[in-house]
């Protein structure tokens, strides 16, 4: 398993808006293919930075087209659009990749308890 994070600032005074948004949508297909699912994700919020984990089982690569194609993820990103400090068309696929690129944060450190020995 895997864990990424991107970084976004919303404009502030749309915290609400944008927690309320963040937390209400549907969520998106987990299983991509044989290798590839998300396992999890989380969003947290400190003013109007918003921080977005997501944990991955598979190719990175290979989620983000996914979540590009999905209508729930589709819809939410048209509507966080609007509130973002830097907006982007979401329409674009490299206006989103550059988007995407510049707020992945680089993981620094990742531990995970051992796993209990089999009996």
């Amino acid at each position: 398993m895997n864990r990424y994070a991107l970084a976004f600032r919303v404009r502030p005074g749309t915290e609400q808006d944008v927690a309320e948004l963040l937390s209400t949508y549907d969520p998106p297909k987990l299983e991509i293919d044989e290798e590839t699912r998300l396992l999890g994700t989380a969003v947290f919020m400190k003013g109007n930075l918003v921080v977005r984990v997501m944990e991955i089982e598979g190719d990175l690569a290979k989620v983000a087209p996914h979540l590009a194609a999905d209508p729930s993820v589709q819809a939410v990103e048209r509507k966080l659009n609007e509130y973002l400090e830097e907006p982007v068309d979401p329409s674009d696929p490299e206006a989103r990749r550059t988007f995407l690129a510049k707020r992945l944060m680089h993981t620094v450190l990742h531990r995970e308890a051992p796993k209990p020995a089999a009996e």
